[in-house]
């Protein structure tokens, strides 16, 4: 078997080969959108487009209609997506879906809004004030189990072995379990990020 030729570096390969690589490069981005921004791949796949569109620009080359189509293949907004690879790190260039909605931020429960951040509770606003209904009605919601449970270890920081709990109902294990006052220092958490902003 012969050894597969060594690509040429990207500053001396052809311009159509060039917008082929920055398509794949974002497609890169695309798939590594959850690790974002603290993982050295997805960083690097970031740090890829941007040096590749650099280059694409020294040349003059029109990309748009490639970039369309891109979208078109991906079913993601591609044009948004190379803005924030090259506004970044000022932006975190989490891949929005046909939608509109960022695929790393899209609720859990719903799947059409986005929560805040990959911070808290990964439950858009609407669903996460349903929760806490939720947990005050002792009425169950789609998606998450209400439960009690007398395990130490799933309890969150303020529960007991009579706090109703909250959990994701898409896991083999229980993963984490939230309380009412887990919610509401959630919802508090929200407002200050937003009123500080």
């Amino acid at each position: 078997m012969q050894n597969t030729p060594s690509q040429l570096p990207i500053t001396q390969r052809p311009t159509d080969e060039l917008i082929e690589d920055l398509c794949l490069a974002l497609r890169d981005v695309g798939v590594r959108t959850w690790s974002l921004p603290n993982d050295d791949f997805a960083v690097s796949a970031v740090r890829n487009v941007q040096q590749i569109y650099a280059l694409l620009r020294q040349r003059n080359a029109d990309i748009r209609s490639r970039i369309e189509r891109l979208s078109e293949e991906t079913s993601w907004q591609m044009k948004t997506l190379l803005e924030e690879c090259l506004a970044f790190p000022e932006v975190i260039p989490y891949v929005k879906d046909a939608d509109g909605v960022r695929r790393a931020l899209r609720c859990s429960i719903c799947q059409k809004r986005e929560h805040l951040d990959r911070e808290g509770i990964w439950l858009c606003d609407v669903c996460l004030a349903q929760a806490k209904d939720s947990i005050e009605s002792l009425i169950p919601m789609k998606g998450l189990l209400l439960l009690r449970i007398y395990n130490e270890e799933n309890w969150c920081k303020h529960a007991n072995s009579e706090t109703v709990l909250i959990a994701f109902d898409d896991y083999d294990t229980l993963g984490n379990i939230y309380c009412n006052q887990c919610f509401s220092e959630e919802q508090a958490r929200r407002t200050n990020i937003r009123l500080s902003s």
